[in-house]
């Protein structure tokens, strides 16, 4: 790990913590003893832009949920090859894998904008699965919404061209929101294509009026006509 844990809250503080992210973490089906169980081992964590949270390879044995901020997650092969899988904003989980087994982190995440997240333990997530089935129910259902994205990604990497490819991942971007600060090395790793290949297509773009480049923005200004790149 290239950052030290932050230190603990106070269990009222981590509460107040997760109790602003109602929307994904399911504290209305808790018990508050469940509630105090996952708080007191609960670390909030800061990152840096550009910070690694964690490497592939490294041990794995918790599981974040973004509090404020953006992540990245990257695949890295034998040959130092990348590959940007997918952005992690508020609200996201990611690294949930290893609540579920003792495997090495299979991906490299990266803080793209500083970022807070809030680490769950295995050992307390553990406790509440076993102890509460509606937190399983809702488990399952957020691990299966999980792997239907990975599927429609997947999807557009095999029937898309580059160009086709570069407008999906673009509008994905941009329903995200905000000003995100994505570098044409990242758009190339999420499209499996070229950083020459990306500036030429963002070029023709520009010139065709869909979007408008500076540096590391992307502002979209013809959703339709980027649509239409996707399908033509």
């Amino acid at each position: 790990m290239a950052v030290q844990a932050q230190a603990q809250p106070d269990l009222k503080a981590i509460m107040e913590y997760a109790g602003k992210l109602r929307d994904v973490l399911p504290l209305h089906i808790l018990e508050q003893s469940d509630k105090e169980d996952l708080a007191w081992q609960m670390h909030v964590r800061h990152f840096k832009a550009d910070e690694v949270i964690y490497h592939q390879g490294d041990p794995a044995g918790d599981a974040h949920v973004v509090y404020q901020g953006l992540v990245k997650v990257m695949l890295v092969n034998a040959e130092g090859n990348e590959a940007l899988v997918t952005l992690h904003r508020r609200g996201d989980f990611f690294g949930e894998c290893a609540l579920f087994n003792d495997s090495e982190r299979d991906e490299t995440i990266i803080a793209v904008i500083p970022t807070t997240t809030l680490q769950l333990s295995r050992e307390s997530c553990h406790r509440v699965l076993d102890r509460n089935e509606k937190t399983r129910d809702w488990m399952f259902h957020h691990l299966t919404e999980t792997i239907e994205r990975l599927q429609n990604r997947y999807q557009s990497m095999v029937f898309l061209d580059v160009p086709g490819r570069l407008a999906c991942y673009l509008l994905e971007t941009a329903a995200i929101g905000g000003d995100l600060p994505i570098r044409q090395d990242d758009l190339a790793a999420a499209i499996a294509s070229t950083r020459v290949t990306v500036n030429k297509i963002l070029a023709d773009f520009e010139r065709r009026g869909l979007l408008k480049v500076s540096r590391r923005k992307f502002e979209i200004l013809d959703s339709a006509g980027l649509e239409r790149e996707m399908y033509r």
